[in-house]
């Protein structure tokens, strides 16, 4: 009589085990005979290895990302192995890791050329096929063109008042009178609310509350296994991107509406959404609601995570640093007595302020493996805003890319946090809870502590 699959004994459950094995063994031994004939007659690759099929290195990266030198000691334990320039393989596809400044000058100096953007199809289908980050050749030159309009020194001009009077707002409803906190808690409202405030009009409340929680849940599906599927974080970033673009529709239509009946308020009329919905490219086209939504995402992405995780990591390291913070308190309180000496208000802020603070300005936090190579930076694991007082060697400190994909928005990411530390050491003093802590420091996508930064803060008297 035949067996049933419902009926399998433990030596039948074995038998189908011993067989799956061979049968992967099998496809491992194809893959790799198939993989030599198509290779050996083609130029010689990279040392290194590209590990199972498929699969590669895909599973020890994902969990790399996981804490916050997780990526480095992975490329450091490669470039030991294979040397600076080796092979591996991610998400599928292979790839080869350039890891130092002579790779980061190939890749600018050929970006658009015989190099172009690539994303693994998952991580793309998150961003959307409209987004720039996707797009090469003429459209991104035409598209980076367009959009650089919003972000060039005039804009900056214009969106400063706005920064700055959302950012005194945020010290005294969310600062004032309290005597602990979450320092990453209070960077990711801040830096979240600016934003919504220029790029949509959308001003504290419920509606972007939702929208902040939506969006965090979709920067962990990047960093994620790309299986979509219920449970997994890349499936509930996919549901996050609808719930997000849920939000962009309900706004798109409120502006159009006030559009038609000429009654966009004033301080609406010069943001992000206004914008893509009335002035047409440089092709005369007007942009569609799917590549609206799109760049709104990226807008939202590119301003958010990386600047508040920067702003909440400098408030950590200048409270394990007391010498930093008296420097730059003395260059912002010498920026407010100019003002007021002059007879302006010494709260309003300027970009001839911005660009005045020429110690904190040096202070950026980053990740990128190249920043930590030793012999392009002395102590690169130290925290020494001094080393900036010389310029690094070309295409060793990149904290905002480079080449025709460089970041548009780094002059935007500079005001406003610059805006945000001015107000901060003029109001407050602080100390870190866990004062003795070093690390390790997890991700979440970006590096922070476990305690997110807890602080006990103090309000001072401006002297």
């Amino acid at each position: 009589m035949a067996t049933s699959w419902n009926n399998l004994s433990s030596a039948d459950g074995s038998y189908m085990t011993l067989i799956t094995v061979l049968a992967f063994t099998l496809l491992c031994l194809l893959w790799s005979v198939s993989s030599y004939f198509r290779c050996r007659n083609r130029l010689p690759v990279p040392p290194g290895n590209f590990g199972f099929p498929f699969i590669g290195q895909t599973v020890e990266l994902v969990l790399a990302m996981s804490t916050a030198d997780g990526i480095r000691m992975w490329v450091q334990k490669q470039i030991e192995k294979h040397g600076p320039l080796f092979k591996f393989r991610f998400a599928g596809y292979p790839m080869v890791m350039l890891g130092d400044e002579e790779g980061n000058k190939f890749i600018f100096q050929n970006d658009g050329m015989s190099i172009h953007t690539f994303l693994p199809s998952k991580i793309a289908t998150l961003f959307g096929p409209h987004s720039l980050l996707l797009q090469t050749g003429e459209r991104h030159k035409l598209l980076r063109r367009h959009f650089s309009k919003m972000f060039d020194r005039a804009a900056m001009s214009r969106y400063i008042p706005g920064v700055n009077r959302n950012t005194i707002r945020h010290f005294t409803s969310r600062w004032q009178g309290k005597k602990q906190l979450a320092a990453l808690d209070m960077t990711n409202l801040h830096t979240f609310s600016t934003i919504c405030s220029l790029a949509l009009s959308l001003e504290e409340g419920p509606l972007m509350d939702k929208t902040l929680e939506a969006l965090q849940t979709w920067l962990r599906g990047i960093f994620s296994l790309p299986i979509n599927l219920p449970g997994f974080d890349y499936y509930t970033a996919l549901k996050s991107r609808g719930l997000i673009f849920e939000v962009f529709d309900r706004l798109m239509e409120q502006r159009r509406q006030e559009i038609a009946e000429d009654r966009v308020p004033e301080a609406s009329q010069t943001d992000f959404l206004n914008w893509m919905l009335t002035v047409p490219d440089e092709e005369g086209n007007m942009f569609q609601d799917s590549f609206i939504r799109d760049n709104l995402l990226l807008l939202l992405v590119a301003a958010f995570e990386t600047t508040s995780a920067i702003l909440a990591m400098t408030i950590f390291y200048i409270a394990k640093n007391p010498h930093v913070y008296q420097q730059i308190l003395q260059e912002q309180k010498l920026i407010s007595d100019e003002k007021c000496s002059g007879g302006k208000d010494e709260n309003a802020m300027t970009m001839e302020d911005i660009s005045a603070m020429k110690y904190t300005w040096k202070l950026n936090w980053n990740t990128q493996y190249t920043h930590y190579n030793p012999e392009s930076s002395k102590d690169p694991l130290m925290f020494d805003p001094s080393r900036w007082e010389t310029r690094p060697p070309p295409f060793t400190y990149l904290p905002f890319g480079g080449g025709i994909h460089s970041c548009l928005g780094n002059e935007f990411a500079k005001m406003s946090m610059l805006t945000f530390i001015h107000h901060l050491v003029r109001n407050y003093s602080w100390s870190l809870v866990h004062a003795n802590y070093d690390g390790p420091f997890i991700r979440d996508p970006c590096s922070r502590p476990p305690d997110k930064v807890l602080i006990s803060v103090k309000q001072i008297t401006a002297s």
